[in-house]
């Protein structure tokens, strides 16, 4: 049997926490800590919930990719989904409104009206940045609306996004992002293992749940079923680590040919460049050799203090030039060579 000074007990992870929180007996602590969050997003506190999908550790492989699914019932009833989040997805947001719209199929019975949805709240406790340009926003709430100001929207499906800190946000305190009792949970999810008996004591007092929580934690995890569930959570997480391994090492590959491409359309450039600049070098030293070219066969043909029009070799090319120098050779008088200029 493991002992209990062997187990790092961290409820943010997320087979620990259905293990702890996502059992059919489980609403004495589950339901503090959703009206915690209902209470920091102003919405109608829980009476009462059961859990459609209870934690069984017969196939704890199965929890790898699900999520909680909560019936929460207030004045009106509604339905939670509960999600641990710890690795930064690009497409997490979309996955929560995924989750929404498949809780909505399954409520709607065939042929009843589509005004008998429930609400929905998915609800998501994650250790990222919520924003890359807002990372110091902690806790986010977003329904469907209208960019308009028409009005029209729904509020049947809300999202809401906690953000617990991680081993190098230790210096931001709950307290000081959210509300006193939200930020409560958020330190007890967050740093559960670090709590001094002095905390523990006063959350005892402070935070309803937290006593039953503790007393689950402090037995859970010497039995052969909480060593299963850490072990499984190590595996998660080993595997976890190889899949970030690798992405890294693809990353590193990627980023490697995308590196040797710009290169290489870079000297591409570079040598289009060159090869411009050469080109219209030797056309500006062919054209001038040619203007020369006619200064001196004009000179020669009709005296040193001949002047040829002001300009006139604007706008001209080589090629202009070129049998411009034949036809001044060719004139028979100064007159006729001028008037080859207007």
């Amino acid at each position: 049997m493991t002992k209990r000074q062997d187990i790092r007990v961290e409820l943010y992870k997320d087979l620990i926490f259905r293990a702890i929180f996502g059992r059919n007996d489980s609403e004495e602590i589950l339901k503090p800590l959703l009206n915690a969050v209902m209470e920091e997003a102003d919405l109608p506190l829980i009476e009462k919930i059961s859990i459609k999908n209870p934690f069984d550790s017969s196939d704890i492989r199965a929890y790898k990719d699900m999520i909680m699914d909560v019936y929460a019932v207030d004045q009106k009833g509604r339905r939670i989904d509960i999600e641990m989040q710890l690795q930064h997805d690009g497409a997490f947001a979309d996955r929560l409104l995924y989750y929404g719209a498949r809780l909505f199929r399954r409520s709607l019975k065939k042929k009843e009206k589509y005004r008998k949805l429930p609400r929905v709240i998915c609800i998501a406790f994650i250790n990222f940045p919520l924003g890359g340009r807002q990372s110091n926003v902690w806790f986010d709430k977003w329904r469907m609306h209208s960019l308009l100001g028409t009005g029209l929207g729904s509020n049947k499906l809300t999202n809401i996004f906690v953000r617990l800190p991680r081993v190098f946000d230790k210096e931001t305190l709950p307290e000081d992002k959210f509300g006193k009792r939200l930020a409560s949970w958020v330190k007890i999810l967050s740093s559960y293992e670090e709590l001094t008996d002095e905390e523990k004591k006063n959350f005892r007092v402070s935070t309803e749940g937290f006593d039953e929580l503790e007393r689950r934690v402090d037995g859970y995890f010497q039995t052969e079923e909480g060593k299963k569930v850490f072990d499984a959570q190590a595996e998660f997480e080993g595997l976890l680590g190889d899949i970030r391994y690798d992405q890294y090492k693809r990353y590193k590959r990627e980023r490697k040919a995308r590196l040797i491409a710009e290169r290489r359309t870079e000297e591409e450039r570079r040598g289009r460049e060159e090869e411009r600049r050469g080109r219209e070098e030797a056309e500006r030293g062919l054209l001038e050799s040619q203007r020369r070219s006619v200064v001196r066969i004009f000179k020669s043909k009709f005296g040193v203090d001949a002047e040829l029009p002001t300009n006139w070799v604007d706008s001209r090319s080589y090629d202009d030039l070129e049998p411009l120098a034949d036809k001044i050779f060719a004139s028979d008088s100064l007159e006729e060579a001028l008037a080859l200029f207007r």
